[in-house]
């Protein structure tokens, strides 16, 4: 059975980096198959790479070796890092890219790439997604230890991002961000299900226990899906990743808040009086 690899870069589709990364690992184990997570987060946007790889990770199969190359930093003495995280493995700079992968499971193990039998002779400086990451990927695919690229290293010292925010504030506010905005406009936030108390399995459009404010908008309730509000309206509701999205209603919801990612979106529970304002 062929290993699954897993790209997720900043990369973009309109130039050749990609297809070179591909290529590279095809060359060095042609008993893989590789998979697009996506090639479309903000250039060097670490934080948004973190939270799409963390919401991805447990619809792949088992084994899957995911690549992630969002790199700011490439060419400096940032560490290159190798991983067994739950049942799957991790190809990434020290950057932070795998904070919220590492704080969802217990006991990963990590090391330091450093066997330079591993990587493409004479490394660039600017592309480390074809002459380390890539190599690096296809030879864990043979099923080589991780100890045979390099020093572990404890997981705790590595560069960690902050928690993704989500927190009440002195007026008792539930504060989070917008972490991604996807192609269709739709702004995914911070705010979990769990984290604003609903039962995924009974959320009702006339449960109006929470409002929303982004921007200048506010919304009131929190629905199902799209067909709960009428046509170019506002909508919250829970997304597939089980994290509070913004939409509207055949529209584009980004591009109508001025939505970006990093902006704070605010929660506020509706008392019995307001339910009806």
């Amino acid at each position: 059975m062929k290993r699954v690899i897993a790209l997720l870069t900043d990369f973009g589709i309109d130039d050749n980096y990609v297809g070179i990364m591909k290529g590279t690992i095809f060359s060095i184990n042609p008993n893989v198959e590789i998979i697009d997570v996506t090639h479309s987060i903000q250039p060097g946007n670490i934080r948004q790479a973190a939270f799409i790889l963390m919401t991805s990770v447990n619809y792949f199969p088992e084994g899957t070796i995911f690549v992630v190359v969002v790199d700011p930093g490439v060419g400096s003495n940032r560490y290159a890092l190798c991983a067994k995280v739950g049942k799957n493995y991790f190809v990434a700079p020290d950057n932070g890219v795998l904070s919220y992968v590492l704080q969802n499971h217990k006991n990963p193990k990590v090391h330091i790439f450093s066997n330079e039998k591993y990587q493409l002779e004479n490394p660039s400086k600017t592309f480390h997604g074809r002459d380390i990451f890539a190599p690096l990927s296809a030879y864990l695919a043979m099923n080589i230890d991780l100890a045979e690229f390099g020093e572990e290293i404890n997981p705790s010292k590595l560069v960690q991002l902050p928690s993704l925010k989500c927190y009440f504030d002195s007026f008792g506010n539930l504060i989070g961000e917008v972490v991604h905005i996807d192609r269709f406009g739709n702004i995914i936030t911070s705010l979990s299900a769990r984290s604003l108390g609903l039962n995924m399995h009974n959320i009702l459009k006339q449960d109006l226990k929470w409002k929303f404010e982004i921007g200048h908008t506010k919304i009131k309730n929190i629905s199902m899906t799209y067909s709960d509000v009428e046509e170019g309206e506002f909508l919250a509701y829970i997304g597939s990743s089980g994290f509070l999205e913004i939409g509207v209603r055949n529209g584009n919801a980004a591009k109508q808040i001025g939505a970006y990612i990093g902006q704070l979106i605010c929660a506020k529970k509706v008392g019995i009086f307001e339910q009806f304002v």
